[in-house]
């Protein structure tokens, strides 16, 4: 059994528009094909819109967003799964009073210079001081 936390996860380090913890990969994990992400988006914040090859899944935890797929724009909330096709660009901006938290899901897993470009802190390695 395989079990991970986000306080040991790879993540993207101290960014303003949201902090993201890859939780499941197959650089981290026996996964082969999918690799499971758990993002934190401020108030006021949002996530710019970009693309990639794998078809994606959010799941929102907490929270309200504004999801963009494409040219179509919806308001999301705790509870909302939201499907991406592949190549498609998206993003989400948080539209509430509180921490934006959603959970992703793609398929096939990221490679890994795309996942090493975008979670480079590890938390397991000790940074020079």
């Amino acid at each position: 059994m395989e079990v991970f936390n986000r306080g040991a996860a790879r993540n993207t380090g101290a960014l303003k528009v949201l902090t993201s913890y890859m939780l499941i990969s197959p650089h981290s994990s026996s996964a082969r094909n999918l690799s499971i992400q758990i993002s934190d988006v401020p108030v006021g914040s949002g996530q710019p819109t970009h693309k990639h090859a794998p078809e994606q899944c959010y799941y929102i935890v907490r929270g309200e967003g504004l999801m963009i797929i494409g040219d179509e724009t919806r308001q999301v909330c705790a509870g909302d799964a939201v499907y991406i096709p592949p190549d498609s660009m998206h993003g989400i901006t948080n539209i509430g009073d509180e921490t934006l938290e959603y959970l992703t899901a793609n398929s096939p897993a990221f490679d890994r210079d795309y996942e090493d470009s975008l979670w480079p802190s590890d938390p397991r390695t000790k940074q020079p001081e």
